[in-house]
C-alpha cells in the first residue's frame, strides 16, 4: 500500500496542504500541529518500511526479568499488547513473537519518520523553514521486552524518556542539554521563541 493508505500518511498529506496554504498568506503567522500516531500499537506500516529492517538481526532484550530488588508493582504485564490477537494473555512472549514485535516497532517508527520527513521537506521547498519553529516530541517511551516488560506504563527510563527536538530561528543548531526537560516545557519554550 502507499503511505497515504495509513493514517500518518494522510496526516502528512494534510499538513503539506496546510503549509502550502500558509505560504500564500505571507502577512499572517501560522501554527500547524501534526499528531502522528506511529509507532503506537498496532505496529502496521507499508511493506517497504518492514523491508528496511532485517528481523533476524534484532537481538532480544536482556535481561527479561524485573530488576533485582524492584518492588513487585514496578514492572507491568503489557496489558495493552496482550489485547491483540495471537498475543499470549500472560507469561514470557516466545522469542519469534518478540522479534516480530521489535521488527514491527522499527517498521512503524521508520514509516512515521518518513512522514515527518515529507512535511519537513515541503517546509524547506516552500522557503518557510528559515522562519518557522519546529518541535518534534513523543508522548512516552516504549519497552521492547527489557526486564520482561512490553508497552509503556512504567516509571522506568524506557517508558519515561522521550525524544524532544526544537529547531528554528533563535535555536542553536546541534545543541543539546543534559538537563531534565518535561513536556510542560514545550509551551513556554514556544512562547519565548515566538
Amino acid at each position: 500500500f502507499p503511505d497515504d493508505r495509513y493514517a500518518d500518511g494522510m496526516k502528512a498529506d494534510e499538513a503539506i496542504e496546510r503549509l502550502r496554504a500558509a505560504k500564500g498568506r505571507k502577512d499572517q503567522p501560522f501554527f500547524i500541529a501534526v499528531g502522528f500516531l506511529k509507532p503506537h500499537l498496532p505496529f502496521v506500516a507499508p511493506k517497504r518500511y518492514w523491508d528496511l529492517h532485517d528481523r533476524n538481526a534484532f537481538k532480544l532484550a536482556e535481561p527479561q526479568t524485573p530488576p533485582v530488588g524492584a518492588p513487585g508493582y514496578a514492572p507491568q504485564s503489557g496489558g495493552e499488547l496482550r489485547n491483540y490477537k495471537d498475543i499470549p494473555a500472560s507469561g514470557r512472549l516466545p522469542d519469534d513473537l518478540q522479534r516480530t514485535l521489535i521488527h514491527g516497532y522499527y517498521a512503524a517508527t521508520s514509516y512515521m519518520d518518513a512522514q515527518a520527513g515529507r512535511v519537513l521537506a515541503e517546509l524547506e521547498a516552500l522557503g518557510l523553514a528559515e522562519n518557522t519553529i519546529v518541535v518534534l516530541w513523543g508522548d512516552h517511551g516504549w519497552h521492547l521486552g527489557d526486564h520482561g516488560i512490553w508497552c509503556k506504563h512504567t516509571n522506568y527510563e524506557q517508558a519515561a524518556r522521550i525524544p524532544l527536538l526544537v529547531a528554528g530561528p533563535g535555536v542553536q543548531r546541534g545543541a543539546s542539554t543534559p538537563a531534565l526537560v518535561e513536556t510542560v516545557d514545550v509551551y513556554p519554550t514556544l512562547a519565548e521563541l515566538a
